[in-house]
């Protein structure tokens, strides 16, 4: 096989680890919550060949996901890869076939028409299924346990729009999932859709609609009674990528757009909000106030992880996210949202306590680069903190993972059902990048700065995933109880 690329993508901290492996009984330090018995998965990219482009996008990598599957203070691993079409079609070849992040006209001519989705962005649980998500295609289901890929999952074909965001939402109330896709009718079109499922996996609605330009939309958000699409100029072109180039491309001639609409509602009636281009990945939490709507998220003055639209390329160093409330006015007849920042340290890959996700909530987890404390230099622009906010007083407490280390995204886990608030741990991996190797750290969430409660040691290092969730033993087991449905 050849060899990956010289480039930092695929060297040092981001050398693709192509494992596949199971780890029974793995080492921790301290003691392990009596709260945690299930499951904590994590889904991120992992390359199993060298890309066809060698300056590729390390987000373009396969789908890897991995669980610490946590029994009666025990703790055990594993790992595989999503058995997407893409990667079936790249094994049998021994190579990778298809090219470009998003461009299938850089792909080889015998992959035409195949879908090219690595399924390597989020984990979700829905409907008793472990779902494997990316936005440019439909979730992979996968077991549990094994982690064994079992097929792509549209609620029994009644979906029809091709792709389902990475993002989508469980009202706690109800136990909706409700989401969305975008470019449903194409590469580059500018459409997307609205979608809500009953919590036992009923399709109840998939209604599609324009949008004022072609754009990427990563997340969203929900509140008790409304919808908020972010629209933002991270476009996209069709004649661009015909001719090779780019997918996505910067376009600050364009507005940011807040897509608003009552859940229960026609999507024929969104009003959009006008702001300045703005670029977030991820929200933390939306909630509803005196008429008004409040969505907290991460926030940039450009998305510079993809060339500007004139084919400069971004500097994400340069372009920090910061904790950011947009907050638009629904009883005004302004046309625009106002903007306050809520923490003046970068920070991304929100979590709060799933009980408020869509309701008004005091406090939001983060990881958090902190400039006071020693900053990676294997891996420079990485998070080195782990932090909490309460946005009841604006305070941010936080905890540093080390030198040499860098951590993924914080997952929160509640104590228990009727726990309060932010009662519960923090499970996040941290990258030794000198040991070579990994933890999984167990942080009390209201006393970051005391420490880890538990050490959990990995012996490799771990990829940089995108994101994770946790699933209750108890749900496992009714899953495991319910005859397994017939794939869909």
């Amino acid at each position: 096989m050849a060899q990956f690329p010289n480039h930092p993508m695929f060297r040092g901290f981001n050398r693709p680890l192509r494992i596949e492996c199971e780890v029974f009984e793995l080492e921790y330090e301290g003691r392990i919550p009596e709260a945690l018995n299930g499951a904590f998965y994590r889904c991120g990219p992992d390359p199993q060949f060298p890309p066809r482009d060698p300056n590729d996008l390390g987000i373009n990598g396969d789908g890897y996901v991995s669980s610490f599957r946590f029994q009666n203070g025990h703790v055990d691993f594993c790992q595989r890869y999503v058995r997407t079409d893409k990667f079936n079609e790249e094994r049998k070849a021994r190579r990778a076939l298809f090219g470009a992040y998003r461009n299938p006209f850089t792909d080889d001519p015998s992959v035409a028409g195949v879908d090219r989705t690595t399924a390597n962005t989020s984990t979700i649980w829905y409907d008793g299924r472990l779902l494997a998500c990316k936005e440019d295609g439909l979730p992979h289901e996968l077991h549990p346990e094994t982690l064994q890929t079992l097929g792509k999952f549209n609620f029994g074909g009644g979906l029809r729009m091709p792709a389902v965001t990475a993002h989508p939402k469980v009202d706690p109330y109800t136990g909706e999932l409700v989401f969305y896709g975008y470019e449903c009718s194409g590469l580059a079109a500018a459409d997307a859709a609205y979608c809500v499922a009953t919590a036992d996996g009923r399709l109840l609605r998939e209604d599609w609609f324009a949008l004022p330009y072609p754009a990427m939309i990563h997340d969203f958000a929900i509140t008790r009674n409304y919808v908020i699409f972010p629209i933002m100029p991270t476009t996209s072109n069709l004649e661009r990528m015909k001719a090779g180039g780019d997918h996505w491309r910067w376009d600050p001639s364009l507005p940011t757009l807040l897509g608003v609409m009552p859940r229960d509602g026609k999507v024929e009636d969104i009003r959009y909000l006008r702001g300045p281009a703005r670029w977030s990945f991820h929200t933390m939490n939306a909630f509803e106030e005196s008429g008004k709507i409040l969505l907290d998220t991460t926030v940039a003055v450009a998305n510079a992880f993809f060339k500007h639209i004139d084919g400069t390329p971004g500097n994400p160093a340069a372009t920090p996210f910061y904790l950011t409330r947009w907050t638009c006015d629904l009883q005004g007849k302004a046309d625009g949202f106002s903007e306050t920042r809520l923490y003046a340290l970068p920070s991304d890959f929100y979590s709060v306590d799933p009980r408020y996700v869509g309701r008004r909530y005091r406090y939001g987890f983060m990881a958090v680069k902190e400039p006071a404390q020693p900053q990676s230099t294997l891996a420079p622009s990485s998070f080195n903190c782990v932090g909490r906010i309460d946005h009841h007083t604006g305070d941010v407490e936080t905890f540093f993972v080390g030198e040499e280390a860098v951590v993924q995204e914080p997952v929160f886990v509640p104590a228990g059902p009727k726990s309060a608030e932010g009662a519960g741990y923090l499970l996040a991996v941290v990258n030794r990048l000198l040991e070579n190797r990994g933890d999984l750290i167990i942080l009390d969430a209201m006393k970051l700065a005391a420490g880890p409660v538990a050490v959990v040691r990995l012996p490799l290092l771990m990829r940089m995933a995108f994101h994770g969730n946790w699933v209750p033993e108890a749900t496992l087991e009714r899953a495991r109880a319910r005859q397994t449905p017939e794939l869909q």
